[in-house]
């Protein structure tokens, strides 16, 4: 299936083109280029982390959606900026070709700050949601203070994701006991509701790179992607479900922390569950 990622663009990177070009559509709302491009280097990141297949890597870095295809929307610029209308104009995008390209995710790595209830990114987002699109974004990085998450993460209707910490320091090790919300994670509540949604790994995370092979990153933006890697799972197995079903599909096979749902919302997804 199709994913759509808003941000700043993707560079062609093997694990992206290797055997088949998953790379199936390249809009550029900064400049208007046509080619793939990332002249920062988040974007590539991103998409590695929800779809890079690992092949450079042994597979050792894969993404969690290896296999998915991937809508590339520029529209943060090389510092990672953009203003609304951008972001809105690549939302028109998936709004107006969703259906056409079999894009049934859109991850929005990044976050702004709200606008209150007729903010028009949130709008945005939840046009896409009505219509048929699940919609996964950052919960933002403004912790460890509470009410900061950011748009479109606010709205009550998308899954938005925060990140932990989990102090692993080898490749086997899992011990939830050792889990900690990540200092920088934004916390809720969003106008009364409890944010984030959901939470995923987001310190140290290795992915692809724009200048290289691999490198690390921290942030929810890059937990962000995990969780739309896990959404698209979850349509591949359940094909009929709208964004809501998908949505409480989600929330149901994560496992509680203990932090409070203003941190940790339902938990960290457990993919075990997903396949019983």
């Amino acid at each position: 299936m199709g994913i759509a990622f808003i941000d700043t663009g993707a560079c062609p990177h093997a694990d992206f083109v290797l055997g088949e070009n998953r790379i199936k559509t390249f809009k550029d709302f900064v400049a208007g280029r046509k080619n793939p491009y990332d002249d920062n280097g988040h974007g590539t990141f991103v998409c590695g982390v929800c779809s890079g297949n690992g092949v450079m890597s042994k597979f050792r870095y894969s993404g969690i959606a290896c296999k998915s295809q991937m809508h590339i929307l520029k529209s943060l610029d090389a510092k990672g900026e953009a203003n609304a209308s951008r972001i809105l104009d690549a939302m028109q995008w998936v709004y107006e070709n969703h259906k056409k390209c079999n894009i049934k995710i859109v991850c929005m790595s990044f976050g702004s700050e709200p606008l209150g209830f007729n903010d028009p990114i949130v709008m945005g987002a939840e046009a896409l949601w009505e219509d048929g699109v699940l919609v996964v974004a950052a919960a933002g990085n403004s912790g460890p203070e509470f009410q900061t998450i950011k748009s479109p993460g606010i709205s009550r209707k998308i899954v938005t994701v925060g990140g932990i910490d989990d102090n692993r320091y080898d490749n086997k090790s899992y011990n939830k006991n050792f889990f900690e919300i990540a200092d920088f994670s934004s916390r809720g509540p969003a106008f009364r509701s409890a944010k984030p949604d959901v939470v995923a790994p987001s310190v140290e995370i290795t992915s692809c790179s724009a200048k290289g092979l691999y490198s690390q990153l921290s942030g929810t933006s890059v937990a962000t992607p995990m969780v739309a890697g896990v959404c698209a799972l979850i349509l591949q197995k359940h094909p009929t479900f709208s964004p809501d079903k998908v949505k409480r599909f989600l929330l149901q096979i994560c496992n509680p922390l203990g932090f409070g749902q203003n941190l940790e919302g339902y938990g960290l997804p457990d993919l075990s569950k997903l396949y019983i």
